[in-house]
């Protein structure tokens, strides 16, 4: 009795022994090396993401584990040749950067030349002169834009306590701007009303948003008789947390590529002449303080921006 009970309890245990040892080849055939040829496809493409070879080759099968190797393979030939447009773009940078530069130079001494001819006794070289100067004035801006663009210079914020009614008077000085003159600046920001930023780099944004307006509202006024009087608005308030500045004026609003995608660089110039830089490096400085800028209108009756910082 006792042996065979013995014999009865042996063989349970070898087979237990061969489940365990079953269960166990199934997991680590079934799970564990594909987890592990995951892992080594990973490693082998982050050392060397420009090698093809290492892009791991996807498998057919229809569990989790089949659906990972296929999502990976596919994230890895995205991130190659988007690293590989990455290295191009940066090479015609470079290039367009060099190119830039020496057509600076080019363009100052032309408009050094150009200056002479304004004092021509010859009235039609005179009537033509102001024309040639704006045309190369807009070449030399798009060549400086380009180079700022190209470098990515701009330093991480450095926050502090700013009035943002005196910052607000000091953009429209710059600007040239009074509420008496051609095209009037009206700041209605609270006295009281202070912002933690960088100085600086707002001041920078909200000269480029408020030249922008500036030269919309006068091109509309050259080309059009009795256009209404030039205006631009900056007032600020805060909501939820958030310190949000508007920039409104009533100019003839964006044109209708860069209505649709202001932010985006050389997409859509927000003015004739320009490249469509300003705004992008505005989002850009906005962003680095942890907030944004939106295009909240632009029409007809005029374009308002909205600058949004945390209320820190």
């Amino acid at each position: 009795m006792w042996a065979f009970a013995a014999r009865i309890l042996g063989l349970s245990i070898f087979i237990s022994v061969i489940t365990a040892a079953l269960v166990f080849v199934s997991l680590n055939w079934l799970m564990v090396r594909p987890m592990r040829r995951i892992t080594q496809s990973m490693l082998a493409f982050r050392q060397n993401s420009e090698d093809t070879t290492r892009i791991m080759r996807p498998w057919a099968r229809r569990d989790e584990i089949g659906a990972a190797s296929r999502e990976l393979a596919a994230m890895q030939r995205d991130l190659h040749g988007a690293l590989r447009q990455k290295t191009r773009l940066a090479a015609l940078g470079t290039a367009v950067s060099k190119i830039s530069h020496d057509l600076r130079n080019i363009l100052a001494t032309a408009q050094l030349v150009s200056d002479r001819l304004a004092a021509s006794a010859d009235p039609e070289v005179r009537r033509s002169t102001p024309v040639v100067l704006r045309a190369i004035d807009r070449a030399i801006n798009l060549c400086e834009q380009t180079l700022r663009y190209g470098r990515a210079e701009d330093p991480v914020p450095v926050p502090e306590p700013v009035k943002l009614s005196k910052l607000v008077d000091d953009v429209g000085s710059s600007l040239g701007l009074t509420e008496n003159s051609s095209v009037a600046w009206h700041n209605t920001v609270d006295g009281g009303l202070t912002i933690r930023a960088d100085r600086e780099q707002m001041f920078r944004v909200l000269l480029n948003l408020g030249r922008n307006a500036v030269e919309a509202i006068l091109a509309r006024r050259r080309s059009m008789s009795g256009a209404p009087p030039g205006e631009i608005h900056v007032r600020a308030a805060r909501r939820k947390g958030r310190v949000r500045i508007a920039i409104v004026d009533n100019g003839p609003g964006l044109p209708p590529a860069a209505r649709e995608r202001p932010f985006e660089p050389f997409a859509g110039a927000a003015r004739n002449g320009g490249v469509g830089l300003g705004l992008s490096i505005a989002r850009d400085i906005m962003r680095a303080h942890g907030g944004d800028v939106h295009l909240r209108s632009s029409g007809a009756d005029g374009t308002v921006f909205e600058l949004e910082l945390p209320d820190r």
